[in-house]
């Protein structure tokens, strides 16, 4: 077996333990769904509300699909793996793994291919939803801003949710900065709410994170009248940065020995 295929043994297997975890289930799938449910039910007053958005105009139903969309990647990534690789370390599960003839880097493969499944699947659902109930339009020459918005933030927020286990050093920690980051930046980011009712200097804090920039560009494709695909240099070069930030931490500072102080 290559070792191609025995990442992709490993991101099944992780799959299929996702399906069977109901916090996975209930949290990081049907969560989003029922926050996006939520807020095009609540806060939108049909679809010919909009909101001025990169000096464009973008419906209110359509902001809060793309905003949550962002917010269900880095869940599914940077949640996902900063609790899940803290876990088997701190179980010793990655200790003993790195003992087999098994390549080390395919198991961390096997978790990242698992994310970036759960991506696929949420964001193919939120946008179908807000597409069929909500009526959002998503003109076609923007998909693919979208598609590679979905890639560079999955990427990102992989590496980021990677990266971060070098500071939580017990499951509580991992189980309460991976979800508490995510919630807390997604006030400051578009997500839950529009920048515009934020006072300049939190939009300013919000600006400084990718979540902001994965945002701010899904929402962009999503503008009324919007030339080309919809992608902006200003927030592609931002996921960029911070994906090769997280990438630079992991590859020197991720630990496989358990890092929580014996009691």
């Amino acid at each position: 077996m290559t070792d191609i295929q025995l990442a992709l043994t490993q991101a099944r297997y992780a799959l299929i333990s996702s399906f069977r975890n109901s916090r996975t289930v209930v949290f990081q799938m049907a969560f989003p769904i029922i926050l996006l449910i939520l807020f095009n039910s609540i806060f939108t007053k049909g679809s010919d509300e909009t909101v001025n958005f990169g000096g464009g105009t973008i419906t209110a139903s359509a902001y809060f699909t793309a905003g949550l969309a962002a917010y269900a990647i880095a869940l599914s990534t940077f949640t996902n793996l900063a609790i899940g690789l803290t876990m088997q370390r701190e179980s010793g599960q990655l200790k003993r793994l790195r003992g087999t003839p098994m390549p080390s880097w395919t198991f961390v493969a096997g978790q990242v291919i698992r994310s970036a499944v759960l991506v696929l699947i949420m964001v193919v659902a939120l946008l179908g939803i807000g597409v069929v109930a909500f009526g959002v339009d998503l003109p076609a020459e923007h998909l693919v801003g979208v598609l590679i918005y979905v890639v560079l933030g999955t990427a990102a927020f992989a590496a980021l949710g990677i990266a971060v286990t070098v500071v939580t050093t017990t499951v509580d920690s991992a189980s309460t900065i991976g979800p508490f980051t995510v919630v807390m930046l997604s006030f400051v980011s578009g997500v839950f709410i529009s920048v515009d009712t934020l006072p300049n200097w939190l939009e300013a804090v919000g600006k400084v994170f990718p979540l902001y920039h994965l945002a701010e560009g899904l929402q962009t494709c999503f503008v009324s009248g919007a030339s080309g695909t919809g992608l902006d240099s200003g927030n592609v070069t931002a996921l960029a940065v911070w994906g090769l930030i997280g990438v630079s931490i992991a590859v020197r500072r991720f630990r496989w020995e358990p890092q929580a102080a014996p009691a």
